[in-house]
């Protein structure tokens, strides 16, 4: 299980000594204004703004082996000094903002059997939030459900499942990309996975799901490259490939920013703002 756990939540660490990792954060209006970067030569990744705007979270690397991850921010009108959110004997990633209680937040924790659940954490507390083995990623519906990425077990591979806020599960799809998306004020879900009836490591492509109505269906495939989405604060779907942001209109990606710039090497994952045009993202960079 550990071979899986690494592949889906920080597969990066056997060759983190071969890449760096920067975590640029700005304003994106027509173009990105930079106001700020983090870089280490140790994993980081998964960004995430709290709910008022004034920090930066996300995952880093901590202490000895492969697991050991806290989530670590930075307030933004005061980047210089790192903190961490909550120090554990146990990995954390995956940070998601919760508005209640407001300050806390949704983690993914790797506990010492192995198991890994959604717990909640703040800088005072944590209590284990949803029973459900396996989580690898998360995202939150409007309602208390959620989209899961479950990790490959003794029942199948990795899978995409829909978990209604009372707790009954549904499975959508299997072999899927990391990425899950929810679109604010809708019942609308997304993710990634290959054509339907192609080979489990085909192309990804971008599924849709409505909780509404129970159906899923594939919309359109992915930008070449790109394996990770995003919601702006209009509620638009975004996708990254290479240094190029992408927003899907009329179902199709259309190419809206470009950070090459910024990055001099591949964008692994960005985060917006729910609410304000706040943009931070992660460029990962081979060292030569």
């Amino acid at each position: 299980m550990k071979k899986i756990i690494i592949a889906a939540a920080v597969a990066a660490f056997s060759a983190h000594g071969a890449t760096t990792y920067e975590i640029h954060y700005g304003s994106l209006a027509t173009s990105f204004v930079e106001q700020g970067v983090l870089r280490s030569a140790e994993y980081q990744n998964q960004p995430e703004f709290s709910l008022d705007a004034k920090r930066l979270l996300w995952t880093a690397h901590a202490g000895d082996g492969d697991l050991a991850t806290d989530i670590r921010y930075v307030e933004l009108a005061n980047p210089k000094q790192q903190h961490t959110l909550r120090t554990t004997p146990f990995g954390e990633f995956s940070a998601t903002a919760l508005a209640t209680p407001n300050g806390s937040y949704s983690v993914v924790r790797v506990e010492k059997d192995g198991t890994q659940r959604i717990w909640r954490i703040s800088e005072h507390a944590e209590e284990l939030l949803v029973d459900l083995p396996g989580v690898g990623y998360h995202v939150w519906g409007d309602h208390g459900d959620l989209l899961v990425f479950l990790l490959e077990d003794k029942t199948g591979p990795n899978r995409a499942a829909y978990r209604h806020a009372d707790g009954r599960l549904v499975t959508l799809n299997s072999h899927i990309g990391r990425a899950l998306a929810h679109l604010p004020n809708t019942e609308l879900f997304y993710f990634t996975a290959p054509k339907q009836g192609a080979a489990a490591d085909g192309d990804l492509w971008l599924w849709q799901y409505d909780a509404k109505t129970n159906s899923t269906k594939q919309l359109t495939p992915m930008p070449r490259g790109g394996v990770d989405l995003a919601v702006t604060p209009t509620g638009q779907l975004w996708a990254s490939a290479g240094t190029s942001l992408y927003a899907l209109t009329n179902q199709q990606w259309q190419p809206v920013a470009d950070l090459g710039q910024q990055c001099q090497g591949k964008v692994s994952r960005f985060k917006f703002h729910r609410q304000q045009p706040l943009l931070a993202f992660v460029c990962e960079k081979e060292s030569v």
